[in-house]
């Protein structure tokens, strides 16, 4: 079982999902002494069906027939046929352009292919009325591109199924003063078979069945096949026959010509008269096939009528500002009616759904007759600026009627009302001027673009008045906002905004003319005195007055700041004149929190607390910042004593030039050198030999001066001198010639003041003894006789021991002197 039932189970939904209708709704009503006729003609050749010729006109004919009395009231013309539609066609040589188009997809249970049909509709009267009776020939209407007999018809989408059609119809509508007073309802769309379809057919009004009838306009319906196809009203089933049996209501025929060869097309009417009941206001219409396929495009029912038909209009509403009572002008019709409409029809009105009056007619309205008439409403306090007004006729303030109408769905007008207001009044700021002179009180303003301003709509019109009294009688309105002259130091002025509706408001502000002859305090400073490592500057500067229009007062105040703190606080001495100056010179001192490097502020016209006293032409330029940096004394640092050897007596030469460098801090600094420390404080008298000074003291001090750009600093290092190891040359020629004429020792005579030298021949003999109080040897043996020519010694090495008898060099110096002629 359950392998059978998914298939059906999958085509249903499949069925379901791949058809696409458009429901059958009332499209126009007609009520009146009317009736109704079709005519129209097929576009196939035959009936079509599986496997037969393809072949489709692209036009065709039909006659119109009317009695001599009848008049054509409306036609409109609807086609159809297999595909997505040809919306533009021609009807008796002239074009028709599709107003509204109906497009369906129908999916086979037999093949599952969906497929496009559609059906058109278009406003024909003008032609149909100039025509009247004769031949109407649609053209034009060309399907071959979905109908195609070059295809076989096995292969044609269409073909193959047998749903390959198209055609057209006209429903016209018709007068005659010999009817009876009739209701039409027309109703479209496009709902198709099979299986079934299930159409209600609302706004009937039965009041008599005699004569009722209803028709349709179908397409596809084929003759051939008469599957269950069961055509019914209110659970009746139609029938016509032999025309159109009651088990194939749709076989290709038309019920006005009785042709029964219309080809997959049907213009069908039906008596009714006893299968509708007095009283019905709707009709079930139902449709059942068991195989053909069947396109419902149009019914039309006839019912006799005799009802009026209340519709109300509203021709004028006259509002009034800032009021809640209103005028309305509304007029009654009794149009679309086969009745008289009674006098006393109930009328209600409402605010947006709030009932707020009634009237009633007061007269009878006979067909096609109306009834203007006025009331005057008062709305409830709470009601909205905007609001929707709606006029109800036959409605007794209960929303219920009291009259049977032909249409009981159009009894109300509706209109979205505004009240009159008066316009928003934005508050215009005060406007201040300068006086025209010192002390005139009077000033001349400009506040027209307050007439821009104050406009909620650009139809809004502004005027400016000088009294409450003119701007409410709009007398003497300011004719030159743009250059009016005050009356006085302070005015009011009146301002009146009125819009479209002459509703209007008021609303003041006020001119002030004042003093606008102000000084205007600049200041700046001009130099500023510092001292080295001092936290006291003295600064100049000048107090301006320029681009004034007035003195600037004695005691104008000034506060000096550093880094933003206040420090100082001084005053102007004397009036200053317009363009003038004053100079001043203030000593601060600087707190120690302040950094060395800071930002020094002047400030004139402030107390002290950010505030001035003085009114100013511009306040925001009082003050003058500069950046100071305070000064300090050079830092001198490696600056380290020297050591040289003794050359005598303690004394000694040095050389310290390599400081006049490396004591510098900037290359602009300069470095000196002084014997004393008062010459370095004055900076006189230095010391030039700083490569080969000579000491004269041992230790001996050395000042030495550092000077930057603003400051200098002074320090000492010491010379001092230590005994170096003698120096011995070891070559004698004591000949008298003044060269090495006796043994010299470097650095040792009034260095090691406690020496003992003594010489030795090359076997040891002691041949000479000397110390600090001896001369140099001479080269003459003062201990032994060694040569033969007086005492000098012969030609030859010798070697000395010389004791330095000093605790840094406790071992004697041993070595060896030539001595030679």
């Amino acid at each position: 079982m359950k392998r059978k039932l998914l298939p059906f189970i999958l085509l249903l939904l499949y069925t379901l999902t791949a058809n696409s209708q458009v429901d059958i709704e009332l499209y126009e009503q007609f009520n009146g002494r009317y009736d109704f006729t079709f005519v129209g003609n097929t576009l196939n050749l035959q009936p079509n069906g599986a496997g037969v010729d393809c072949s489709i006109l692209t036009s065709s004919s039909a006659e119109l027939t009317l009695n001599p009395d009848d008049t054509i009231l409306r036609a409109y013309l609807y086609w159809a046929g297999s595909g997505s539609g040809d919306f533009e066609i021609q009807l008796n040589g002239q074009d028709v352009v599709a107003s509204r188009t109906f497009p369906v997809v129908f999916t086979s249970s037999t093949d599952f292919i969906p497929r496009d049909f559609f059906s058109a509709f278009a406003d024909v009267t003008t032609l149909v009325q100039t025509t009247g009776n004769g031949t109407y020939t649609v053209s034009d209407l060309d399907l071959t591109d979905v109908i195609n007999n070059d295809v076989p018809p096995t292969q044609n989408l269409y073909c193959v199924n047998g749903t390959n059609f198209g055609g057209w119809a006209i429903f016209v509508v018709y007068e005659n003063d010999n009817l009876p007073l009739n209701q039409l309802n027309l109703y479209d769309g496009l709902q198709f078979v099979p299986n079934s379809i299930d159409i209600e057919l609302p706004s009937l009004n039965v009041i008599d069945n005699i004569g009722a009838k209803i028709g349709f306009i179908a397409w596809e319906g084929d003759e051939n096949i008469a599957n269950n196809e069961v055509l019914s009203i209110n659970g009746n089933v139609l029938g016509n026959p032999p025309l159109n049996p009651s088990n194939n209501a749709f076989n290709g025929t038309n019920s006005v010509t009785g042709a029964s060869d219309m080809y997959n097309m049907d213009l069908d009417i039906y008596d009714i008269q006893n299968l509708i009941q007095i009283g019905d206001e709707s009709a079930d219409i139902s449709l059942e096939s068991g195989q053909d396929f069947v396109m419902v495009n149009a019914i039309i029912t006839k019912l006799n009528s005799q009802l009026p038909d209340a519709t109300i209009e509203l021709d004028d509403i006259t509002l009034a500002c800032n009021s809640l009572v209103i005028e309305a002008d509304y007029t009654v019709y009794n149009v679309n009616s086969t009745d008289l409409l009674p006098a006393g029809t109930p009328i209600a009105i409402y605010a947006d759904g709030v009932l707020v009056a009634t009237t009633q007619t007061q007269t009878e309205l006979p067909i096609d007759g109306n009834e203007s008439g006025s009331i005057t409403i008062t709305l409830p306090a709470g009601t909205p600026t905007d609001f929707e007004l709606v006029f109800v006729v036959d409605d007794n303030g209960t929303g219920t009627g009291t009259i049977t109408e032909t249409n009981e769905n159009n009894n109300s007008f509706s209109v979205d009302v505004s009240l009159w207001m008066s316009p928003p009044f934005q508050q215009l700021e005060d406007i201040t001027v300068c006086e025209t002179f010192n002390g005139s009180g009077i000033g001349i303003f400009d506040f027209s673009a307050y007439e821009e301003e104050l406009k909620n709509s650009p139809t809004d019109v502004v005027r400016f008045y000088t009294s409450m009294e003119n701007a409410e009688n709009e007398t003497d309105h300011i004719t030159n906002p743009e250059n009016y002259t005050s009356n006085g130091p302070s005015q009011i002025i009146y301002a009146r905004l009125q819009d479209e509706n002459g509703c209007y408001s008021i609303g003041a502000f006020a001119l002030h003319a004042v003093d606008c002859l102000f000084p205007d305090a600049t200041i700046s400073t001009n130099n500023i005195e510092k001292s080295c490592d001092s936290r006291i500057i003295e600064v100049a500067f000048t107090v301006y007055n320029l681009d004034s229009d007035d003195i600037l007062p004695a005691g104008t105040p000034i506060s000096i700041y550093a880094n933003g703190q206040f420090i100082e606080y001084t005053e102007t001495l004397l009036d200053i004149a317009i363009g003038g100056s004053e100079d001043d010179v203030i000593v601060l001192t600087i707190p120690g929190g302040i950094p060395m490097d800071f930002e020094l502020t002047f400030v004139v016209d402030d107390d002290g607390t950010g505030n001035g006293i003085v009114q100013e032409i511009d306040e925001t330029n009082n003050s003058y910042s500069i950046n100071v940096s305070l000064v300090s004394s050079p830092v001198i640092t490696g600056l380290e004593d020297i050591i040289s050897c003794n050359e005598g007596f303690g004394l000694g030469t040095f050389d310290f030039s390599d400081y006049e460098q490396s004591l510098k801090q900037n290359p602009d600094d300069i470095v000196a050198f002084y014997l004393t420390q008062q010459d370095a404080e004055q900076g006189i008298n230095p010391i030039t030999n700083t490569s080969q000074f000579i000491t004269t003291d041992n230790p001996q001090e050395i000042f030495v001066r550092l000077n930057d750009e603003f400051c200098y600093s002074v320090a000492s290092f010491l010379l001092y001198t230590k005994n170096c190891p003698p120096q011995t040359y070891n070559y004698v020629t004591p000949n008298g010639d003044g060269i090495n004429d006796t043994f010299f020792v470097r650095g040792l005579r009034n260095i090691f003041l406690n020496f003992k030298m003594s010489i030795y021949n090359r076997w040891g003999a002691l041949v000479w003894i000397g110390d600090h109080s001896k001369e140099d040897w001479d080269g003459i043996a003062s201990e032994a006789k060694v040569g033969a020519d007086s005492r000098t010694v012969p030609v030859g090495t010798y070697y000395f021991v010389l004791e330095l008898n000093e605790p840094d060099y406790p071992q004697p110096i041993v070595g060896w002197v030539y001595v030679s002629k």
